[in-house]
């Protein structure tokens, strides 16, 4: 039986064990979905935001501290102005 290894590079790391990831999106949504699976393949840790958006920032980001964040415009920019205010 041959054996592949994926071997995805984020930066000049490639991704693994050393990677967690914050869900934060619906699990029925296909981004999130194709995102899980990404966190399955690689081996990364997954953690679970509180619900709250805004919330996120403050207690679920420095507690989960992500290295994978991955998202939309409009979320980065609501994170942006939470972080400057």
């Amino acid at each position: 039986m041959t054996s592949y290894a994926i071997n995805v590079k984020f930066g000049h790391q490639a991704l693994g064990a050393h990677d967690t990831y914050i869900s934060y999106l619906p699990a029925a949504h296909s981004f999130e979905q194709g995102l899980f699976g990404a966190v399955m393949a690689f081996g990364m840790k997954c953690g679970y935001y509180g619900g709250d958006p805004l919330a996120m920032i403050k207690n679920d980001l420095p507690m989960l501290k992500p290295t994978i964040f991955p998202s939309v415009p409009r979320l980065y920019n609501r994170i942006y102005g939470k972080i400057k205010d």
